[in-house]
């Protein structure tokens, strides 16, 4: 079980996943996250790409996220955010999206949807946080005052593709948060 470090549900607890498939994103991250993002959550539509528990984008609402999305390949998963927003009682303000991140991220484009603010929690060194950004840098899903949030691994060099900015950074043990928004 981990817990909501803030908004509405603070101190709620939700289901996480068994094993070590997933790398859920710590107590300590989540709240940093928020805390940086401040309040710039308020009312934003938030999508967790690569949502393992769904934990971030749970966080969002509890925050006061407007909706959020969720992109995750794992059906079990996918059963474990559904359960936590039914849980919690908003389930009307999540879209859960069983799929890869990359045909997750063409059918929201294709219903036009548009977030404020985009979560990337990828499996670590493996290439799919720059492959993302590379994605995000010229796709319809970024509203016009976006930001990106990328958690990876310290060891991780990601290449910011053109449109893209880092404009933030912040480390915890292995994982880092790295903060990209559009260049002016």
């Amino acid at each position: 079980m981990m817990r909501i470090t803030g908004g509405m549900f603070r101190g709620r607890r939700i289901k996480s996943l068994p094993g070590e498939k997933t790398r859920p994103t710590s107590d300590i991250v989540r709240e940093s996250l928020f805390n940086i993002l401040g309040e710039r959550i308020l009312n934003c539509s938030f999508l967790d790409i690569f949502a393992g528990t769904g934990s971030v984008g749970i966080e969002a609402l509890s925050r006061g996220a407007e909706k959020a999305a969720f992109i995750e390949k794992s059906g079990f998963a996918c059963r474990v955010i559904k359960e936590n927003l039914n849980n919690l009682g908003i389930s009307e303000k999540g879209m859960i999206i069983k799929s890869d991140f990359l045909k997750g991220m063409r059918k929201l484009e294709s219903i036009n949807a548009m977030y404020d603010i985009i979560f990337l929690d990828p499996p670590y060194n493996k290439g799919y946080a720059s492959k993302c950004l590379e994605i995000l840098s010229y796709s319809k899903l970024v509203s016009p005052a976006f930001i990106i949030v990328v958690q990876h691994s310290v060891s991780e060099s990601i290449k910011v593709p053109l449109g893209l900015i880092c404009y933030k950074e912040k480390k915890y043990g292995i994982t880092k948060l790295s903060f990209f928004t559009g260049v002016k």
